[in-house]
């Protein structure tokens, strides 16, 4: 085991004494990230449970993936459980749907299942640095703000990712240094997914012209983490609690006015312009009640207040 190895497993040890996780469960494809984070947590100080997800989606590769899983977690005395997903009938039942969300929600709709039924503390990925800065500029393109941009969270309290500071180039010469195997999805080779299409045609030529584009971005993700927290911590001072209305007054007074109308809604799914739609209405001060119908539920404008209707069947 390396240096390197043996200061990771001291810090994720450290990182356990002091949230007191006991248990987790390790996502684990057989991917290089998820093979380095399996093997970490099983040298580390609690108990692990792996699991893997077959979607029968690649045919014979779905089934060597599982193959491989199975040996690995043999090999490491690795508690594994796994389960076999049709994606496509979960589409069919769920209208509108991508391969990509579906197999999301699966995923970790079954990983919450177990963790509630089985008591563990965190389901554990095997996010990294280089996922991080793929997600800033998914959100970036959708016109996001800082929250985000901020990019992933290294512990949800629900989701850990361990590997979140290491890039994949870090993640490969480890599992060199360790003689670990991976196995490679050939789906990520493809740039159909924005995602692959950033990794594999864009990322390359952005770090070919900037030697230090990771470094950068580490550096620009961890400034807009920290105002990100600044403006979150605002926004709560002005945000009622959950069941009352948020007024003219406070919504007028506020810095922006439209962000925090944006925030106060957001949990109901709204339109990129309902905001400004509803700022326009409380500017406009008519006396008559005004709803917006959202995707989680409604929102009503009644004498300078704002009301929410969350759709209890949702």
């Amino acid at each position: 085991m390396t240096t390197q190895t043996e200061r990771l497993i001291i810090g994720i040890n450290q990182y356990l004494i002091k949230t007191g996780i006991k248990k987790v469960l390790v996502t684990l494809s057989g991917g290089p990230d998820s093979i380095l984070l399996a093997f970490l947590l099983r040298h580390s100080e609690c108990e692990i449970l792996a699991l893997h997800c077959n979607f029968k989606l690649r045919g014979e590769e779905s089934d060597r993936d599982q193959y491989f899983v199975e040996e690995f977690c043999r090999a490491n005395r690795l508690p594994l459980r796994m389960k076999q997903f049709n994606v496509n009938r979960f589409i069919e039942e769920n209208p509108g749907k991508s391969v990509e969300m579906a197999c999301r929600e699966l995923r970790y709709s079954w990983f919450h299942e177990i963790k509630e039924m089985d008591n563990y503390d965190r389901i554990a990925t095997g996010h990294n640095a280089d996922d991080n800065i793929e997600t800033f500029f998914l959100n970036m393109l959708r016109g996001s703000g800082t929250r985000g941009l901020k990019g992933m969270e290294a512990d949800t309290g629900e989701i850990w990712r361990p590997l979140l500071s290491l890039h994949r180039d870090d993640i490969l010469r480890l599992l060199l240094s360790n003689s670990l195997d991976y196995i490679t999805d050939s789906s990520n080779l493809e740039s159909d997914f924005r995602r692959n299409f950033l990794r594999n045609e864009v990322f390359p030529l952005l770090r070919s012209r900037w030697s230090g584009f990771n470094s950068a971005m580490d550096t620009t993700l961890a400034h807009i983490k920290k105002e990100n927290r600044i403006i979150e911590e605002i926004l709560s001072l002005s945000i009622p609690p959950v069941g009352s209305p948020l007024v003219e007054e406070t919504i007028m007074k506020f810095p922006d006015p439209e962000l925090l109308v944006r925030r106060y809604i957001d949990n109901l799914m709204p339109f990129k312009t309902t905001s400004a739609e509803i700022l326009a209405a409380i500017k406009a001060a008519k006396p008559h009640e005004r709803i917006w119908r959202l995707r989680n539920g409604s929102v009503v404008l009644r004498n300078g207040r704002l009301y929410l209707k969350p759709d209890i069947n949702r």
